[in-house]
C-alpha cells in the first residue's frame, strides 16, 4: 500500500488525534512541574545542566507492558517510569501483536506514562525487508502533534523497519538505543537454529545469512536475496540517522563496530537500570535441606539455553540438585521439549510471572542460572538476580559476564557437562555462594541515575542535532 493512499491517510490522521490525546493527558497526570524546560535540584549523572532540564521524549518500541514484557519492554518501562519521576513528560508509542482492521491506536495510560498502542491491519505482515509505509506515515503525524524534544527509538520490529531515517529526515532528533541485533540479523540473536554463533563472524556475509533464513522462507532464494540486500541498505539509513546510539554494554559496542555500520564516535555505552535495586534484599534461604535449588527465568525460547540447564541436571545425577522455572514457553513444541527433558528431575515449573513475582521467589532460591546461547545484549535477568541479593551462574555468551561482575560465575554455553560439574561443586561448598552474594548489589545503576544519565545524552544529541 501506498503511504499516500486514503486508507494511509486515514490511519495517519487516527495517529494525529492520539498524539493531541497525549499531551492532554500526559498534562493532567504529570502535572505543570512536567512541562517541556521545567528545572529540577538532582545534577547527578551528568555535567552541569545536562540533567537539570526536563525533556519532552517520546518512545518507540515494538511491545509496551502489560500487553507483552520481554527484556527491551522491561527497560523502556523501568526508563520511562523514572524519566516521570524526574520531571520529563514521557509519551510512549508502541506496536502490537493485535491487529485491527482499521489499524487504530489506542491510548490508555500505564502507571504515569501515556502509552498509544499502534495496530497493524491483516495485510501488514512483515518479512526480512520490514518497511511499512502506513504506520511509519501514522507515527510521524503522531510526533509532528506532540512535538518530542528527542525521538528515543527502541526497536522497530510492530512498526516499520525505517522509523529512524524517516524520522530524522522530518527534523526530529533521535537517540537509538540498540537493544539487540535485529537491525543486522533476521533472527535477531546473530545465533543460527544449529546453536552455532554469528558474532565472531562479523560483519556476516550475506550467503551466510541466506542460507540460515532460506529454509523458513518461502518466499524463495530470489526474492530472499532481495530483501536482504534491501535490509542492508535499511539498517545503514537506520544507524547513520540518530544523533547518537546507546548501547547497554561493551560486547554489544564491540559487534556494532565489526558490523562496520556505524563509527566508534557515536557509540555510547550505558548499561541498563533495575527496577528495585534499592529495595530491602529478600531472606536468604536455609539450606537446612542440604539442597542446593536454582532458578531461572524469562522469555523460554530454544536459544536461552534451559534445555542446557536441564541436561546438566541429568548428567550431574545429583539428588540434592532442585530447579525452579519461570516463564513461558515460545510455543507448545518448545514445552514439550522443556517437559520432556526435565522428566524425572527435581523441577518446577512456576509458569507466568510478573517482576515483582520475583522478590517472593528469590527467598526459596540459592543461585540464579541463565545458559542462554544467544548473543545477549545486556543480561537483565542477572541483573535482576544481583538486585534480590542473588548469586548467579550464566553463559559465557555476548554481555551476560559483564552484566556478572563479581556476583558468580560464567560458564561455557552450551556445555551441560562444565555446568553439571559447577553445580555439584556449589552443592558441596556452600563459601563461594556466601562470597558471590557478598558482590551482588556492587555496581548496579538505580533507574533514578540511569535516567539522569541519559538526560545528560539527550543534551548532547541536542547539540549535535539542533532544532531546524
Amino acid at each position: 500500500m501506498s503511504a499516500d493512499s486514503p486508507e494511509a491517510r486515514d490511519g495517519a490522521g487516527e495517529g494525529a488525534r492520539a498524539g493531541e490525546g497525549a499531551r492532554a493527558g500526559d498534562d493532567t497526570r504529570a502535572g505543570e512541574d512536567a512541562r517541556a524546560g521545567a528545572p529540577r535540584t538532582d545534577t547527578s549523572g551528568g555535567a552541569a545542566g545536562d540533567t537539570e532540564r526536563a525533556f519532552k521524549v517520546v518512545h518507540l518500541v515494538h511491545h509496551y507492558p502489560p500487553e507483552f514484557r520481554g527484556g527491551t519492554e522491561a527497560c523502556v518501562e523501568t526508563l520511562a517510569e523514572a524519566q516521570h519521576a524526574r520531571g520529563d513528560r514521557v509519551v510512549v508509542i508502541a506496536g502490537s501483536d493485535e491487529r485491527d482492521p482499521k489499524g487504530r491506536v489506542d491510548v490508555s495510560a500505564v502507571e504515569h506514562v501515556l502509552v498509544c498502542r499502534l495496530r497493524r491491519r491483516p495485510d501488514e505482515n512483515y518479512s526480512v525487508d520490514a518497511r511499512q509505509p502506513r504506520v511509519t506515515e501514522v507515527i510521524l503525524e503522531m510526533l509532528a502533534a506532540e512535538a518530542p524534544d528527542i525521538v528515543h527509538l527502541h526497536h522497530t520490529l510492530n512498526l516499520s523497519g525505517d522509523l529512524g531515517a524517516r524520522v530524522a529526515a522530518a527534523g526530529h532528533t533521535v537517540v537509538s538505543s540498540l537493544h539487540d541485533y535485529t537491525a543486522l540479523c533476521a533472527r535477531h540473536f546473530l545465533v543460527r537454529p544449529d546453536g552455532e554463533a554469528c558474532a565472531p563472524q562479523l560483519p556476516v556475509p550475506r550467503a551466510r545469512c541466506h542460507a540460515c533464513v532460506l529454509p523458513d522462507f518461502p518466499a524463495g532464494a530470489e526474492q530472499l536475496e532481495h530483501e536482504l540486500a534491501a535490509k542492508t541498505e535499511i539498517t545503514r539509513a537506520e544507524l547513520q540517522a540518530p544523533a547518537l546510539a546507546v548501547v547497554p554494554s561493551e560486547s554489544v559496542r564491540r559487534n556494532w563496530l565489526a558490523s562496520g555500520l556505524i563509527d566508534d564516535a557515536r557509540l555510547h555505552v550505558l548499561p541498563h537500570a533495575v527496577a528495585g535495586v534499592a529495595g530491602p534484599r529478600p531472606p536468604e534461604r536455609s539450606r537446612a535441606d542440604g539442597r542446593l535449588v536454582i532458578g531461572t527465568w524469562g522469555h523460554l525460547a530454544p536459544a536461552k539455553g534451559v534445555l542446557d540447564l536441564l541436561a546438566a541436571l541429568r548428567q550431574a545425577n545429583d539428588p540434592r540438585l532442585a530447579l525452579l522455572i519461570l516463564g513461558e514457553p515460545v510455543d507448545a513444541d518448545h514445552a514439550g521439549e522443556l517437559l520432556d527433558a526435565a522428566e524425572g528431575l527435581d523441577v518446577s515449573f512456576a509458569g507466568a510471572f510478573q517482576p515483582e513475582d520475583l522478590r517472593a521467589v528469590a527467598e526459596h532460591i540459592d543461585v540464579a542460572a541463565f545458559p542462554s546461547r544467544a548473543e545477549e545484549t545486556f543480561g537483565l535477568v542477572v541483573a535482576e538476580a544481583r538486585a534480590l541479593g542473588l548469586p548467579v551462574l550464566c553463559s559465557d555468551r555476548g554481555a551476560l559476564p559483564e552484566s556478572l561482575g563479581a556476583a558468580g560465575a560464567a560458564l561455557p554455553a552450551g556445555d551441560p557437562s562444565a555446568w553439571a560439574a559447577k553445580l555439584v561443586e556449589l552443592a558441596n561448598d556452600a563459601s563461594t555462594l556466601a562470597s558471590w552474594r557478598a558482590s551482588a548489589l556492587l555496581d548496579l545503576i538505580t533507574p533514578a541515575k540511569h535516567a539522569d544519565a541519559m538526560a545528560a545524552l539527550y543534551a548532547r544529541a541536542l547539540q549535535r542535532s539542533p532544532a531546524p
